[in-house]
C-alpha cells in the first residue's frame, strides 16, 4: 500500500509539470505574437512618418534629432531631470512632463525602474531623441486610460540633465575646455599644466607647494602664492591634509603645475569646512617647488 500512494504522489507531480509547462509555453507564445505584432506597428509606424531610425539592442527603435555627441553620459548615482512626451502611435498624447511650468521628471539613475532608464543611456546630455517602444518594454499586459495593453508607445525626449558631483565637474572640465591628464577611480581628475622631465617623489620625502584652492563657480577659498612660506605636503602621507590634494600632489614631480579636481567623498566630505559647503568638489591649482628628506 505505502509504495502503491508513493508512486501516485509521484504521477500527481509529473502531471502537474506537465500542466505547468504546457500553461508556459502558451504564455511564451502568446508573449512571441505580441512581439510579432508590435514590430508589423512599428515598421509599419516608421514608414508612414519617414523616420530614420536605430534599432539598439535592447529592442527600442529611436533616432537622434539633436546630436552633441560632447555631452555627458549619466552614470549610476546622478540624479536626472528630463522633458518629455509620450503618445500613441497613432499621435494620441498619454502622458508627458510638464514643459509649460518647466518641472521635469526626475529619477535617480541605478536606483529607478522608470522607463527613461532603457532610453536616456542612448543619448548624451543636451541631445534630443524619438523612441519608439515595443510593448514589452514599455507598460506591457497592463490597461491605461487612452492605452490598450500590449501597445507600442512612442517618446519624445526634449530635454534631460544630469546632476551630481560628478555631473558638476564633468561639467566644470569641459565648459573650461580642460584636458584631463588622468582620472582616478576616487574620483580625482589630474590634469597637467607644466611638464618638466625628472623622477617622481619617493615615499617620505616632503613636498614644498603653492596652491590655490577653488570652488566650481570661481570662489577662492584658500591660497598660499602670495605668502612667503610654501605648503610642507609628506609623500605617502596618511593624516592631516584632504585625501584629494594629498593623492594628487603624490602625482608630481618638483617644478611641475597641475590642476586637481575632485568629489567631496576625496575632499571635505558631506560636512564641508569653513567657506566650503559639504558635498561640495573642489578645484586646486599646484605648483611643486621643491622635495627634501624628512
Amino acid at each position: 500500500m505505502m509504495k502503491k500512494f508513493k508512486s501516485l504522489n509521484v504521477l500527481s507531480v509529473l502531471g502537474m509539470i506537465v500542466i505547468l509547462s504546457s500553461c508556459l509555453s502558451k504564455i511564451a507564445l502568446e508573449d512571441d505574437k505580441i512581439l510579432q505584432q508590435n514590430e508589423v506597428q512599428i515598421q509599419e509606424y516608421i514608414k508612414a512618418k519617414n523616420l530614420s531610425v536605430t534599432k539598439a539592442s535592447n529592442g527600442i527603435y529611436y533616432a537622434v534629432t539633436k546630436v552633441d555627441t560632447n555631452g555627458r553620459k549619466m552614470i549610476a548615482g546622478d540624479t536626472v531631470r528630463v522633458h518629455y512626451v509620450i503618445s500613441r502611435l497613432d499621435g494620441v498624447k498619454i502622458d508627458s512632463s510638464s514643459i509649460s511650468t518647466n518641472k521635469p521628471f526626475k529619477f535617480i539613475y541605478g536606483l529607478s525602474t522608470s522607463i527613461f532608464t532603457k532610453l536616456l543611456p542612448l543619448l548624451h546630455e543636451t541631445e534630443q531623441g524619438t523612441f519608439i517602444i515595443p510593448s514589452n518594454l514599455a507598460l506591457g499586459s497592463q490597461t491605461f486610460p487612452n492605452l490598450p495593453a500590449n501597445s507600442p508607445i512612442r517618446c519624445d525626449i526634449s530635454w534631460f540633465r544630469t546632476y551630481s558631483e560628478e555631473a558638476d565637474i564633468d561639467r566644470y572640465v569641459r565648459s573650461n575646455k580642460l584636458t584631463v591628464t588622468e582620472k582616478y577611480t576616487n574620483g580625482l581628475r589630474y590634469i597637467r599644466l607644466k611638464e618638466v622631465t625628472g623622477d617622481y617623489m619617493t615615499s617620505g620625502k616632503i613636498a614644498k607647494v603653492k596652491y590655490t584652492g577653488k570652488l566650481l563657480n570661481g570662489l577662492v577659498f584658500d591660497s598660499n602664492v602670495a605668502k612667503t612660506d610654501s605648503f610642507s605636503v609628506t609623500i605617502g602621507g596618511t593624516s592631516g591634509i584632504i585625501t584629494g590634494f594629498q593623492r594628487g600632489v603624490e602625482r608630481m614631480k618638483v617644478g611641475e603645475k597641475a590642476m586637481l579636481i575632485f568629489p567631496s567623498s576625496i575632499g571635505y566630505g558631506t560636512s564641508g569646512s569653513g567657506k566650503i559647503p559639504g558635498e561640495t568638489p573642489l578645484v586646486y591649482e599646484v605648483e611643486v617647488l621643491a622635495v627634501k628628506d624628512n
